[in-house]
């Protein structure tokens, strides 16, 4: 049997390697090593089975990297501030590639396999592995103005900044292994005894270990979702993907990504089992709904995995996705939401995503329509009440299913910085297929988002705290003017916040007055009288100079209680949106700030 000693020599001699690794693929530092430290305490979890592998590094490494670029997806435009010019050079060439070749540059040079066992890794033929990698290599070398032969060289150059991450020491790790052990096989003996008591046996012969053998018994594929619980869902008759049988699989297969915000084959990387079931309705524009359930070592694991699939759609950073709206879904499990989002495009696609848990299960449902409007949160709810019923009597389960109601509640943290917008909050722009990106925050002390009219300055009006972002799409090649900009301050009281907002609002309206060359339109203001609630917006137009087109702003200002934020939109001719869709992200502005007071 593999002991300590050989799991300490494995953690001593791989981990360095690998968090270079996962810095080549993320670029991020704290990424790399929180995801490196969870894999070999996973490992350690399972050591007497990993163990006994010829390459144990090969079931460490694609959980590493895979949590690693789950982590760094939170927060896209994060650069670690020390690494050398040419590391930064390096990093920004890897980010740039598609992430099938940035694996396979990664895998072939960065690690001792050979390509056979590089493409069984990736899960790919070898001829892709090669084709990937040898496109990858032309692109980085030809991005950083080297001969494709000084590749390796850059990429081990890299070290140097992965040698500055601190991991525990292998005590701790094997304290840490052990301890979700012992959590897994509370489960596994929960499970064991009331399959035992079922059966009526008090002697079992050769019994294997019972997490492993017991495992399946804990969630049955019959406790999934049928094809009459979810007729209601549709006018067109439901059928099974993929398997005739109807019979959901484990997710192991292919990317394991099965819905546009997935960011992770599972939620619960250490969890005991997953299954997935995928309905599709007849015709053309078909109505898809994808059910998965996920069983974790203990009902506080699964409560991170519901925070992570939570954190997916929340955060969702699909090319055109906006999340709407979200709800509280009482009455279902231990607890319960509904997140709903549209994706633009053609056809314009709504996604109602139900999240629930009950002890140590999670579950969710995709619900994917190919119309502008979202499915019914009556609808939704109530089938994601009856997945959860369905799961009740699994020995795992916790609280079942009362009555259904779903309520309106705050929109979910999206993982970015709170108060500020986030990529799914922001508008789609005609023509554009790229992802909103939002900066850093960055000390406000000149607001950026500020105009010639209102000239707001949240420092020198008393702000204590003000922060700014920037909003691009680093990867279209749109005007250098072109984005979003937002400030958010806090003030020393909701009076004082209150006139400083107002402030805003009576220069803009004076604007044209004493701005020559300024014309203010369309503007707006709404005040909400019982939270303490301001949202105004208006259409600013610059006459640059004689003979020059001139300069067209978007522009806000919003205030919840003691805080507020201006959001400046600099569009172009054809990049534009109208006076309904900024109100909305203005709207959207406020409802962030709220995350402030929580």
């Amino acid at each position: 049997m593999p002991t300590a000693e050989e799991f300490d020599e494995f953690y001593v001699s791989t981990r360095r390697g690998l968090v270079l690794q996962t810095f080549a693929l993320t670029g991020d530092l704290g990424a790399s090593r929180l995801a490196v430290r969870d894999a070999y305490v996973a490992a350690r979890h399972h050591w007497d089975k990993i163990g006994h592998l010829e390459d144990p590094e090969s079931w460490v490494r694609p959980r590493a990297w895979t949590a690693a670029q789950r982590r760094h997806t939170v927060r896209p435009w994060h650069r670690e501030r020390h690494i050398s010019p040419e590391q930064a050079a390096t990093l920004d060439a890897l980010h740039d590639l598609p992430d099938a070749q940035r694996r396979a540059l990664v895998l072939t040079h960065l690690t001792d396999l050979a390509a056979p066992a590089a493409a069984r890794e990736l899960g790919v033929p070898l001829t892709t592995l090669e084709q990937d990698r040898e496109a990858a290599t032309v692109a980085v070398a030809a991005a950083l103005d080297h001969p494709p032969g000084d590749l390796p060289a850059l990429l081990d150059g890299l070290g140097s900044a992965a040698d500055t991450v601190k991991l525990p020491r292998p005590a701790v790790v094997r304290r840490q292994g052990l301890r979700r052990r012992r959590n897994h096989a509370v489960i596994g003996s929960v499970a064991a005894t009331v399959i035992v008591v079922a059966a009526g046996a008090f002697v079992a012969v050769d019994t294997p270990d019972a997490t492993s053998a017991n495992s399946a018994d804990l969630v049955r594929p019959q406790m999934l979702l049928t094809k009459a619980q979810i007729g209601g869902l549709s006018a067109k008759p439901w059928l099974p993907v993929r398997r005739s049988d109807g019979k959901p699989d484990d997710n192991t297969m292919g990317s394991g990504i099965n819905t546009p915000c997935q960011e992770a084959r599972f939620a619960d990387e250490a969890g005991l089992m997953t299954w997935v079931r995928k309905y599709v309705t007849s015709g053309k524009s078909p109505t898809r709904l994808v059910q998965t359930v996920e069983v974790s070592n203990s009902p506080g694991a699964a409560s991170r995995a519901y925070e992570t699939i939570l954190g997916w759609y929340a955060g969702c950073t699909a090319v055109r996705t906006r999340i709407l709206d979200a709800f509280r879904v009482d009455g279902v499990g231990d607890t319960a939401q509904i997140v709903r989002l549209r994706i633009t495009g053609s056809p314009n696609r709504s996604f109602s995503v139900g999240i629930a848990r009950s002890g140590a299960l999670t579950t969710s449902t995709v619900l994917e329509t190919p119309t502008p409007t979202s499915a019914d949160v009556r609808g939704v709810a109530e089938t994601l009440a009856t997945s959860v019923r369905n799961l009740c009597s699994s020995p795992v389960a916790g609280r079942c299913v009362s009555t259904v109601k779903p309520v309106p509640a705050a929109l979910p943290l999206s993982g970015e910085e709170p108060g500020t917008l986030a990529s799914p909050d922001l508008p789609a722009i005609p023509n554009v297929t790229f992802t909103w990106l939002g900066t850093d925050p960055q000390d406000a002390r000149v607001n950026l988002a500020a105009t010639t009219c209102d000239k707001a300055n949240f420092v020198g009006a008393g702000a204590g705290q003000a922060l700014m972002r920037s909003y691009l799409f680093p990867e279209a090649k749109l005007p250098k003017q072109f984005g979003i900009t937002e400030t958010v301050g806090k003030f020393s009281s909701p009076k004082v916040a209150a006139a400083f907002a107002d402030r805003i609002i009576a220069r803009m309206r004076a604007c044209p007055d004493v701005e020559l060359g300024s014309t203010v339109s369309q503007g707006f203001v709404l005040r909400g009288k019982l939270n303490g609630t301001t949202v105004a917006l208006w259409r600013l137009q610059n006459e640059v100079a004689q003979g020059r087109p001139a300069a067209n702003y978007w522009t806000g200002v919003t205030r919840v209680g003691s805080y507020v934020a201006q959001v400046t939109f600099t569009p172009t001719r054809e990049f534009d949106v109208n006076r309904d869709t900024f109100k909305a992200l203005m709207v959207r502005a406020r409802d962030r700030l709220h995350e402030l007071k929580r």
